[in-house]
């Protein structure tokens, strides 16, 4: 079902006028769709290679609906089907890391499941062929060659476009804590970045990345994106790359901060938590709770701190102007979430988070790993391609309750 529909003319100059639409399909419950973006890389140098190609020619058809390109030639995209909860969704997140994993080895190739490629060079990147990437390619240049990222999206469903809206502003407050609970990506460029996520920092290059502007309506989104469709900014809503976004064409809101784990739990921990917030602020919208005032500069330092300094770091809670630790912030985004996850019955998973506060973060691990294999990124990168076939996809501990 189709609603919220927008249209009216937009001067593009004097003599030209144009007439674009935006829709929101309605997702009647909250649904949830994740998206994973996997290294494809050779199990023998741990470098990346350019396999994408070859991938999706042996997927077999039941994956190849569900498997799809990214920008560059050496990663993969793959994606669950509309899961009705967290237990579906994380099952079938299983089974899709499986069968890419099947399909690379078939192709000489193995997975990493990490946020980043430790020291791949972005010079010998070379982007796919898609019409849509090449335009990427041709907007962005270079900046999106070193786009060596990877990261784990979450759609949540939700009934009404100007409800997504304002779950999008409400969930603008807790980026900075996600970002830190879930940060895996220390090592870029065959360096130790010192940021928790620098995947998010490398894809912050690209226009429309950051937190997004607060918006009041779905028309008022409708019309921010076509005024940037007319000028050739964008071709379609899904080039606004926000780290959390309207989703008009899925009817969902959509998560996107999460750098990819190899830990089934962790991974469950985000989807879960992302449909309670997200749950949690649909009702809020139901039963009339106006948005509260968010510092602006508050909100970016935050989005900062997470990326930089993840757990480790004071910050200030932007709604009510108070200094706290990146822990206690995390506390209060519990909070929050665990009333919709109890309601959900996904409460168990958010122990993952629990977990985290108490040893750490993927980046605090990795650094500790690199340590132990004596400060070899080579190394390292082997040990982390072990780890996502043995405890990622074979072998994994399974969340579920």
């Amino acid at each position: 079902m189709l609603s919220a529909s927008v249209s009216w003319p937009l001067g593009i100059n004097d003599r030209e006028l144009v007439a674009l639409t935006v829709e929101f399909n309605n997702s009647p419950e909250p649904t949830l769709g994740v998206e994973e973006e996997y290294q494809l890389c050779d199990p023998y140098t741990g470098d990346l290679i350019p396999v994408a190609d070859r991938i999706m020619e042996a997927a077999s058809d039941d994956l190849s609906g569900r498997l799809s390109y990214d920008l560059l030639r050496t990663l993969v995209e793959a994606n669950t089907v509309v899961c009705a909860s967290v237990d579906e969704a994380v099952t079938d997140l299983l089974h899709r890391r499986r069968q890419v994993l099947a399909t690379a080895k078939s192709v000489g190739c193995t997975l990493g499941l990490t946020g980043t490629h430790p020291y791949a060079d972005p010079k010998e990147q070379r982007f796919v062929s898609t019409p849509d990437y090449r335009w990427v390619a041709e907007q962005l240049g270079y900046v999106a060659q070193r786009n060596l990222t990877f990261g784990l999206h979450v759609h949540v469903g939700v009934d009404d476009g100007d409800r997504a809206v304002y779950v999008a502003n409400r969930l603008r407050k807790w980026l900075g804590a996600l970002i830190a609970i879930a940060a895996n990506s220390p090592f870029l460029d065959n360096v130790d970045t010192g940021w928790d996520s620098s995947r998010l920092y490398a894809f912050g290059a690209f226009p429309r990345a950051g937190i997004p502007p607060r918006l009041r309506t779905f028309e008022e989104f409708a019309k921010h994106i076509d005024g940037l469709i007319a000028v050739g900014s964008i071709t379609k809503a899904r080039q606004i790359w926000w780290n959390v976004r309207v989703h008009p064409q899925y009817g969902t809101v959509e998560m996107r901060v999460y750098d990819v784990m190899a830990s089934l739990p962790r991974t469950a921990a985000m989807i879960a938590l992302t449909q309670a917030l997200v749950v949690a602020y649909a009702d809020e919208h139901r039963s009339g709770v106006p948005e509260p005032e968010l510092c602006e500069e508050y909100l970016e330092d935050l989005r900062w701190k997470g990326m930089r300094f993840g757990l480790e770091a004071k910050v200030i809670d932007p709604e009510v102007c108070e200094v706290c630790t990146m822990r206690e912030f995390i506390g209060r985004l519990l909070e929050v979430a665990r009333p919709a996850a109890q309601g959900l019955g996904t409460e168990h998973y958010l122990d993952a988070v629990d977990e985290i506060l108490a040893v750490g973060n993927g980046a605090t691990r990795q650094r500790a790993m690199l340590v132990e294999h004596g400060g070899d990124l080579m190394v390292l990168q082997h040990e982390l391609l072990r780890e996502a076939r043995d405890i990622g996809i074979e072998n994994p501990e399974m969340p579920l309750g």
